[in-house]
């Protein structure tokens, strides 16, 4: 494929400058071209998007767009006053300033991603679903101003996968008081459809709760969590069904979890799901599911392992954001995290590549002072896609 693109770029290139209603933008099959444009990196489509109307059309279209978010390669997005996506595999790193309603409205303190979409929660209690790429930004009215203790999802129901919903609910780590004696909680169930522009609320009996620090992940139009049993020593999975609008336990976890050990949950390809963990003698593991699908049964398979000296400590102290990692085309583990310095005072944003024998680390994306800072959380995996945000009617919080 390297070949075509090298020979398409050459091809084209006197072209580029053609009118957009030009028939001799090409001088390629259009199916060619199309198998070629869908493993182009979103930036460069975007650059290409005035080329000629059939691609700006083939851009536009549901089906390819998915087809292109399919073979997408992850990336780290960070935000904080600027907003930073790193790409590890070739070692890129691109800044762009973060969009102006958000800096008016404070920090943005948490964000779950599906499809490159992300949906931000701000600091002032406003919400927001984002394309960083497409540069678009949609604002959200919650039910509610207050954020506090709230796990957030985004997913599609499986009629239709342009249906985003988003999910809101208290997590029972914060309602102790209310199932000391029960062993459950009933906490309001808040979803939002982009379709209608509509929330609505329903109560559900829980008896587990989202271990704190631990990012959901959307995979397949789903959410996953770990979570733990109220009355119950055990970690699993728990998910939320976006079609059944309904929460269902998957597997537990494929190790004993300890309080101390590090755990981060991330999609892997299209259908399964892949679990880091490290424990305090710094060995680091990525477990994969098989396919994730109603009715099979789930099992894990250590897909990594390793122990050496040179690892990264992924926490070394209690306010230190925790890892993001996802597994890349090459079967290699990137890991997100941040280090404590000699001076004890700040701390270092890494990335390290990690693979069979080898340990690669990235340039130094960031410092700042060592101290609990929103996000908790070190990155987060992030697919630079042409997946528009729904529109609607325009809402714009306080």
């Amino acid at each position: 494929i390297d070949s075509c693109i090298n020979l398409f770029t050459k091809i084209q290139k006197p072209y580029l400058s053609m009118a957009m209603d030009s028939k001799e933008c090409s001088l390629l099959p259009f199916e060619l071209c199309e198998e070629i444009l869908c493993r182009v990196p979103t930036k460069s489509l975007i650059r290409l998007k005035l080329t000629c109307k059939r691609w700006l059309a083939l851009f536009n279209d549901k089906r390819f767009i998915y087809k292109h978010l399919a073979l997408l390669q992850e990336h780290i997005i960070r935000t904080n006053h600027m907003v930073k996506i790193i790409n590890p595999v070739i070692g890129a790193c691109s800044s762009l300033s973060l969009p102006n309603e958000f800096q008016v409205r404070g920090e943005i303190y948490s964000m779950v991603h599906c499809d490159g979409l992300l949906l931000c929660i701000v600091e002032s209690g406003s919400m927001a679903v984002w394309n960083p790429c497409l540069n678009q930004v949609r604002w959200i009215k919650p039910l509610t101003s207050s954020n506090r203790g709230c796990c957030y999802g985004i997913g599609y129901d499986g009629l239709s996968r342009d249906n985003y919903k988003i999910l809101r609910f208290v997590n029972g780590v914060f309602t102790k008081n209310e199932y000391a004696n029960t062993g459950s909680y009933k906490p309001a169930v808040d979803i939002y459809e982009f379709k209608s522009n509509a929330w609505k609320t329903f109560k559900v009996s829980l008896d587990w709760h989202v271990v704190t620090r631990c990012k959901g992940a959307s995979l397949k139009g789903n959410m996953y969590w770990i979570s733990k049993w109220n009355r119950k020593p055990d970690i699993f999975i728990q998910s939320f069904n976006f079609s059944t609008e309904t929460f269902e336990p998957l597997c537990t976890l494929p190790f004993e979890y300890r309080v101390y050990d590090v755990v981060d949950l991330s999609a892997f390809r299209e259908d399964n799901l892949s679990l880091l963990h490290q424990n305090k003698e710094t060995k680091i593991e990525v477990w994969v599911t098989n396919k994730v699908k109603n009715g099979v049964s789930i099992s894990w398979t250590k897909f990594f392992s390793v122990k050496r000296p040179d690892l990264p400590v992924l926490v070394a102290f209690e306010n230190l954001s925790y890892p993001v990692h996802f597994i890349d085309k090459n079967n290699r583990i990137v890991v997100c995290c941040e280090e404590v310095l000699a001076d004890k005072i700040n701390v270092a944003v890494n990335i390290y590549v990690i693979g069979e024998g080898e340990i690669k680390s990235q340039d130094e994306i960031e410092q700042h002072q060592i101290g609990f800072s929103w996000p908790l959380i070190s990155g987060y995996a992030y697919l630079p896609s042409l997946v528009p945000v729904p529109s609607s009617e325009d809402y714009k919080p306080e």
